[in-house]
């Protein structure tokens, strides 16, 4: 019975279809300069790149999927075309846990997460009862289970979005002596049982590439891998062997592991770094004020190179942007339009790229002109005329 309500919840989810307002993240093996998050019109259409405006109301991902990679390849704009699409949700979904254990907050929900994934991350104590664990569900329903047995009907340690977890104490009859030189053991152990003075409570605040960045109330003997635990780790590309500390007017930097049991103090902000980003050129050309080579960085967008450029011309075809790389035959077609309006995301662009503003080129100033003349004439001049 459990596993036909596994498998029709599974046959639901897939049959799941899009709808406007939704979020999809498209990747294509053959070509990355597709693979980005696409935001559904009112219309019900994406605006891929390459392609333009596709319908993908009312299809299922694998539909969208399917329809995507036969006009790729029917339109000649690539020989083939594997892509797939899978809905995404902008908020993050969290798991709440607290209780006997020494780390205590919520954390950044996953697809297939369990009971054990949660047990790693809170770290237990000796006086934990892991036979007796607690789950709430966001629906307020409850229900207790055994973490030292496998998962079943009667004891399912999956956990889902907005769950609540409480680790249970053990039964004071079947406690261990306490032992005053094991902290795990001391009832007066300030990590496992902080001690909340009245009044304005301390914080530390966590700014960068982790899940979670905000203000963290500080509890005792408080160490920067717990900081780090609380916030649901770290995200893609977090320079671990650079975070920086600012405490009061000192600057430091730190690194995980070596710096995994510093400690905190109220005030700290700690920062996990991005990494550093190495210097790129792009081209733009046409019916721009200012024409020329640009350095970039990795992530600069397109509309911050049109700035860089001086603006548009009067004129210009903004709806027929082209933005040629050097991998590709045929150039994207940008309507720019669409990045304002926000029916499309920014273009991220690379190195080497150039980009092409079709319409009336600038006026050239009369200095320029006379230059021109200038070198018109020594050209001549040289060849012997």
């Amino acid at each position: 019975m459990f596993v036909f309500c596994v498998a029709a919840s599974w046959a639901v989810q897939s049959a799941t279809t899009i709808k406007p307002g939704d979020t999809l993240r498209l990747i294509c093996a053959e070509e990355s300069d597709l693979n980005r998050d696409y935001r559904v019109t009112s219309d019900g259409l994406i605006l891929v790149d390459f392609l333009g405006a596709v319908k993908v109301q009312g299809l299922t991902e694998a539909e969208a999927s399917k329809k995507i990679s036969k006009q790729l390849e029917d339109e000649k704009i690539l020989k083939k075309a594997t892509i797939s699409l899978q809905l995404i949700s902008p908020e993050v979904k969290l798991i709440k846990f607290g209780g006997e254990s020494k780390i205590q907050g919520e954390t950044p929900w996953k697809s297939g997460m369990t009971l054990i994934d949660l047990m790693r991350i809170s770290e237990l104590t000796v006086n934990t009862d892991v036979t007796r664990i607690q789950i709430k569900s966001a629906d307020g329903k409850l229900r207790v289970v055994d973490a030292t047995k496998p998962t079943s009907p009667d004891n399912d340690l999956s956990l889902m979005p907005g769950d609540e977890v409480t680790f249970l104490k053990k039964d004071p009859n079947n406690q261990p002596a306490t032992n005053p030189n094991n902290p795990d053991t001391n009832p007066n152990n300030p990590v496992t049982n902080p001690v909340t003075n009245p009044g304005t409570v301390a914080q530390v605040t966590l700014a960068g590439l982790v899940a979670l960045p905000g203000k963290y109330d500080l509890v005792a003997n408080m160490t920067l891998r717990e900081l780090l635990v609380r916030a649901g780790g770290f995200l893609e590309g977090a320079r671990l062997g650079s975070i920086s500390l600012e405490r009061g007017a000192s600057k430091r930097d730190l690194s995980i592991p070596a710096d995994n049991d510093f400690a905190l103090m109220p005030g700290d902000v700690v920062t996990v770094n991005a990494p550093e980003r190495p210097k790129m050129f792009v081209t733009v050309d046409g019916s721009v004020n200012k024409p020329g080579r640009y350095e970039i960085t990795e992530g600069t967008k397109l509309s911050e190179v049109i700035k860089m450029a001086g603006g548009f011309v009067e004129g210009a075809r903004t709806d027929k942007i082209k933005i040629f790389s050097p991998a590709n035959a045929k150039p994207r077609e940008i309507k720019f339009e669409d990045i304002e309006l926000g029916y499309r995301g920014d273009v991220e662009l690379s190195q080497g790229q150039t980009i092409e503003i079709p319409g009336p080129k600038p006026n050239m100033t009369l200095d320029s002109r006379t230059k021109a003349a200038a070198g018109a004439i020594a050209f001549l001049f040289l060849l012997g005329f």
